[in-house]
């Protein structure tokens, strides 16, 4: 190692200094260095035959080891594409997914519904925006088990129409004996988006809301 001074590293004593090299060594560099090797051994002690076929074998089972790894990248590729294609196809179609989001655009509310695993002695609606402020309470009184859809005109508590955009709703239900009932949510909305910006593609309904594409249920 290159020293300065009292025996100080040059990568030590000079910030700037960056070593030189690469960082990945190719099937060219390994063949390369088993040259090398031959080149430099000793002659009164050759490489062994079997070791050097074992060295060939090496080699050669790297190189079609990253063969394979190259292709299955290129047909993860097109396996994106063709699945990014197919999504296409869902444009301006109704889909059902899991989740609790709906879009609000103009007199276009997005359909809620929610399923209850208990009878419920009392419910409540709530429904939020974007900011996850709360927009409106609705009391729905006593409900039995099983699926209810979600009634929301699109007012707020004074019962002004509310803005267009993101919604969520939520149920809050109880049994007699006052404990909180389970409730699992469904939305339905018509597809006007396909987003691509995070990395995955993810549907956009009603113009406002976001959905996994593996949330959808069901093409309406």
């Amino acid at each position: 190692m290159d020293t300065i001074g009292a025996g100080i590293p040059l990568a030590q004593a000079d910030p700037l200094f960056k070593p030189v090299g690469k960082q990945e060594l190719t099937s060219s560099d390994f063949m390369t260095l088993f040259i090398t090797q031959l080149q430099h051994q000793d002659p009164m002690e050759p490489m062994d035959s079997s070791d050097m076929a074992t060295q060939l074998a090496d080699f050669s089972n790297m190189e079609a080891t990253m063969r394979m790894a190259d292709s299955m990248d290129q047909l993860l590729e097109y396996q994106t594409s063709q699945n990014n294609l197919q999504l296409l196809t869902l444009l301006d179609q109704e889909v059902r997914v899991y989740g609790n989001g709906i879009g609000v655009t103009g007199d276009e509310i997005g359909k809620g519904e929610f399923n209850l695993n208990k009878d419920a002695d009392m419910a409540v609606l709530e429904i939020r925006d974007a900011g996850n402020k709360l927009v409106k309470l609705i009391d729905l009184g006593a409900l039995s088990m099983g699926d209810h859809d979600v009634e929301w005109d699109g007012t707020d508590m004074q019962g002004n129409k509310v803005e267009d955009g993101l919604y969520v709703f939520d149920v809050k239900a109880y049994d007699q004996a006052g404990q909180q009932l389970t409730a699992d949510y469904k939305a339905t909305g018509k597809v006007t988006g396909i987003d691509y910006e995070t990395g995955s593609a993810m549907l956009v309904l009603d113009h406002y809301v976001p959905v996994n594409v593996g949330a959808v249920v069901s093409v309406i």
